[in-house]
């Protein structure tokens, strides 16, 4: 039995000071009577420091105490002072102070409670007596112990069943088995029963000693290698399969927003199963992390030992940590799948306890697998692959690689000869290679879909085939032109002729593959919406979507990803017409897909959220805008957590879309959030997209009136970008008449000017007068030239603008009625009050709101039709309308004071 004396420290408290109470019994921390979710270690740090109030605790005890017996870093000790410190301040309690080369105190009056006595932390179990609780399960024997806990197998003495109790005094290892215990119904209620997952059956959480009741997963992968001979006696293709299964399992749980934190060969279990087969589980979630916590209310779970997320960052086995998780950095899918990747060196090499050392990939005399082992434990998670799913697709496509590799070698061997031949001709041309080296890459990647038609796997021929195309198409058809003597090498192409080279012979070479011409075409569509050429973009996408629907179906995930891609790029090139074939593609698409398919959490809902919420962005018809693409930024933290590109395209149209409705004070942390996220660092996505957030930002602080905040942000976001992009990109333009415009709000009239006009200018140059674009920025000049005292050319603008977004782009367009509002009050403002009312006569509450969500929009026109009508003469008329205007948006709050004294102050007028 347990032992039941308690030690010499066995006393636990309930600590009491200032705002802050922390239970040691209970492991829980509250600042204002509030639960503050906080991980294990800094907790323990705190109860070191609380019991020695006013003393000095060195670092050396620290460790001691709160990290014994495990390896870690030095920081981890600063990491934990600094989160408590953090916690602290915001409670308004300074209390910690470093004694420099020494180490910390905890200063101040506390108070304490008694909670009771913690059981010793020897657990004393012996084989042959009953479970405590379970009397009719029998100890068999110990699968492992540490401090503080036990396993044990138990049997039913009759029946034989077999189970396996973790048992707990407390502390650490109580959360650790509560938090399996949850993980595991998370597991359980949203894949379903798997056998691929060790059951959790029962738990006792109430009296000591504390335990959890699994089923018998198996041997734990050592024994049963060693037992079975699985290490010495399969094959690697028998290997690999086992490994996929294993795998599975991992990317199931990632699929739920579940990381494992400590995979390694003792915590996956074999079992047998119906013919001779083997099913390997993944078992011991005990310090594992839930990605989305919130999702426990949705499932109707009690998140036991998740009020303490984790026990550390650093925390696992040692040789299975990703080198992140040892500088202190938080756990991520990226960090599963590098402790993935060293099991799967040390199953293929047949040792289980063997370290990944330099030059290990002498053990591996299979360069595909060499790389797909690499890209999996890269030391810089940025460089590894982005999941399990992708490392299972690399594994599973390993002979069809093969075939491929030799066809691409015979490739690289035509391109290499070609730029020799070229070098030693004429002046070299980089980026004919690199763009030869792109096209290539496409190829590569569409590559992977071609497996997906079962006729066209099965065929060997058709493979051998498809691949010499292949090699002719990039040897003959792109390279062959230009080299010496080719059709293109005289002309000296620019890239974007190259691209057009590379797109004319398509149709003859792929004539019978419309796999590989769809893949060819998404490539070049890709690159030429990276160039910024929509239509072009928009012409190749749609060839890829007829050439997917023609080999694996139109309601294919793959073809229905490129139709989604088709509506985003089609958004974007913002012409009536572009909108309106967006519009028709989103409907079948959505069609297609399914109501089913799009209300799950799958890859297909996500893209589908991404080009719903993008076409109505550009569209400047919010709310939906911000609906959807809160939508996809739920399903891509769960299915592409570590997906950067796509979290930056996300995030940035959400904080976009809240400043468009007016909410810059939820803007502002947001976006600071995202410039502080290691995932959306520069060097991930670039320093152009992070000047983006930066100009977000700027934004959102000039419609908080914090112009000298503002200004700089701003300025130096457009320097990057203009520097990385070049002057008449969009994006540098739409950045300076940011800066232009918090020039005209702080009143600095003299340096607004000139940038809005050179902004107008060169987006009209760029891409012509009727473009939504160019008509925005022309009512933006207007907007500035009416404030700088030219009122006349600022309404010119204004009505140019307004009359020109209803004639391309419908009576209904956002804009157009955000432009006529304005005119409508500065005609008032001059007096020219039946132009005004004829303004106003026109204006569409759902339009308005469309733009801006802020309440209330039909009593602001009510409230500027009376005032109109007042400021004509026609009080009886003007008068009621405005004081019930004024009254509808008090109660609503809905205005600003500014706003409501000058109605007011028209109202005590007259």
């Amino acid at each position: 039995m347990p032992s039941s004396q308690p030690s010499p420290d066995a006393r636990l408290y309930r600590w009491r000071f200032g705002a802050v109470e922390f239970d040691e019994s209970r492991h829980e921390l509250r600042v204002a009577g509030l639960a503050v979710d906080m991980e294990h270690k800094p907790l323990q740090v705190l109860s070191v420091l609380l019991r020695h109030v006013g003393e000095v605790v060195t670092k050396e005890e620290l460790f001691e105490q709160v990290w014994a017996g495990r390896i870690t870093v030095d920081h981890v000790l600063a990491t934990a002072i600094g989160k408590l410190r953090k916690m602290l301040d915001a409670a308004g309690e300074d209390r910690i102070v470093t004694v420099p080369r020494i180490g910390y105190r905890m200063d101040g009056p506390v108070e304490r409670v008694a909670q009771g006595q913690r059981l010793g932390t020897a657990l004393s179990f012996v084989a042959g007596q009953p479970v405590p609780g379970r009397e009719h399960f029998l100890l068999e024997r110990p699968l492992g112990r540490t401090l503080g806990s036990e396993v044990w197998l138990a049997r039913q003495p009759r029946s034989r069943d077999a189970r396996v109790f973790k048992f707990s005094l407390g502390g650490e290892r109580l959360a650790a088995i509560k938090r399996e215990a949850t993980l595991m119904r998370v597991l359980r209620d949203t894949l379903g029963e798997r056998d691929d997952f060790v059951r959790v059956l029962d738990w006792n959480f109430e009296t000591e000693p504390f335990f959890l009741e699994c089923e018998y997963g198996g041997e734990s992968l050592p024994e049963w290698a060693a037992s079975q001979g699985a290490l010495a006696e399969w094959d690697r293709e028998r290997r690999l399969a086992f490994f996929l299964q294993i795998a599975a399992a991992v990317d199931a749980a990632h699929s739920v927003g579940v990381l494992h934190k400590d995979i390694k060969p003792a915590n996956v279990l074999v079992r047998a199963r119906r013919e001779a087969r083997w099913q390997p589980c993944l078992t011991d979630f005990g310090n594992s992390r839930l990605l989305q916590p919130e999702r426990l209310a949705e499932l109707g779970i009690t998140g036991m030992g998740l009020t303490v997320t984790t026990a550390s960052n650093g925390s696992g086995t040692p040789l299975y940590l990703a080198p992140e998780l040892i500088a202190g950095q938080a756990a991520t899918v990226r960090s599963d799948l590098y402790a993935l990747g060293v099991l799967l060196y040390q199953w293929l090499v047949g040792d289980l306890r063997r370290p990944m050392a330099p030059g290990w990939e002498r053990d591996i005399d299979d360069a595909l697998l060499v790389e797909d082992i690499r890209r999996a434990t890269d030391g810089d998670p940025a460089q590894r692959l982005g999941s399990v799913a992708e490392l299972m697709e690399r594994l599973s496509a390993l002979p069809q690689r093969r075939a491929l590799a030799e066809r691409q070698q015979a490739t690289a061997l035509a391109a290499h000869a070609a730029q020799r031949t070229l070098e030693q001709t004429r002046a070299r041309r980089p980026w004919v290679i690199a763009t030869i080296a792109m096209l290539s890459a496409g190829l590569i990647a569409s590559s992977l879909f071609w497996y997906r038609s079962e006729q066209q796997r099965r065929s060997a021929a058709m493979q051998a085939a498809r691949a010499e195309a292949v090699v002719r198409f990039l040897s003959d058809d792109l390279i062959g032109a230009l080299s010496p003597g080719g059709a293109g090498f005289e002309r000296d192409p620019t890239v974007r002729q190259m691209l057009e080279h590379a797109g004319t012979p398509l149709t003859t070479r792929f004539d019978g593959d419309p796999a590989v011409r769809g893949g060819i075409h998404a490539a070049l569509g890709d690159a030429w919406r990276t160039l910024g050429d929509r239509e072009r973009a928009a012409g190749h996408l749609r060839n890829a979507v007829q050439d997917y629907g023609r080999a694996f179906g139109v309601d294919d995930e793959l073809t229905l990803i490129t139709r989604y891609g088709l509506v985003r790029t089609l958004a974007y090139a913002g012409t009536s017409e572009a909108f309106a074939e967006a519009e028709r593609q989103l409907r079948e698409a959505d069609r297609l897909a399914g109501s089913t398919r799009l209300r799950s959490e799958n890859p297909l809902a996500l893209y589908a959220a991404i080009a719903r919420g993008q076409l109505h962005f550009q569209q400047l018809q919010i709310e939906p805008s911000l609906a959807a693409h809160r939508r996809a930024d739920a399903l891509q933290r769960k299915l592409r957590p570590d997906d950067a590109s796509m979290a930056a395209l996300i995030r940035s149209n959400i904080a976009d879309a809240l400043l468009r409705s007016g909410k810059a004070e939820e803007a502002v942390p947001l976006l600071r959030a995202l410039l502080a996220d290691p995932l959306l660092d520069a060097s991930r996505i670039g320093e152009s997209t992070t000047a983006g957030y930066r100009v977000m930002l700027a934004r959102a602080l000039r419609s908080l009136g914090r112009y000298a905040e503002a200004l700089p942000i701003a300025q130096t976001a457009a320097a990057t970008t203009e520097r990385i992009l070049g002057p008449d990109d969009y994006t540098t333009l739409v950045q300076l008449s940011l800066v232009a415009s918090i020039h005209d709000y702080a009143g600095a009239c003299a340096k607004a000017l000139p940038i809005a006009r050179t902004v107008r200018e060169r987006v009209a140059h760029r891409y012509g007068e009727e473009r939504q674009a160019t008509l925005i920025e022309t009512g933006n000049l207007g907007f500035k030239e009416y404030d700088c005292g030219d009122r006349e050319a600022g309404l010119a603008y204004l009505r140019q603008a307004e009359s020109g977004l209803r004639r391309h782009f419908g009576e209904d367009n956002v804009a157009a009625h955000s432009f006529r509002y304005a005119l409508a009050n500065q005609l008032a403002d001059q007096g020219r009050h039946a132009e005004a009312l004829e303004m106003v006569d026109g204006l569409s509450v759902p339009a308005l709101t469309a733009g801006d969500s802020t309440p209330g929009w039909e009593h602001r026109l009510q409230a500027l039709r009376g005032r109109i009508l007042m400021q004509s003469g026609r009080q009886q008329e003007g008068r009621p309308l405005l004081a019930a205007a004024i009254s509808a948006l008090t109660d609503l709050g809905a205005e600003d004071d500014e706003q409501m004294r000058e109605w007011r102050g028209l109202l005590d007028k007259q």
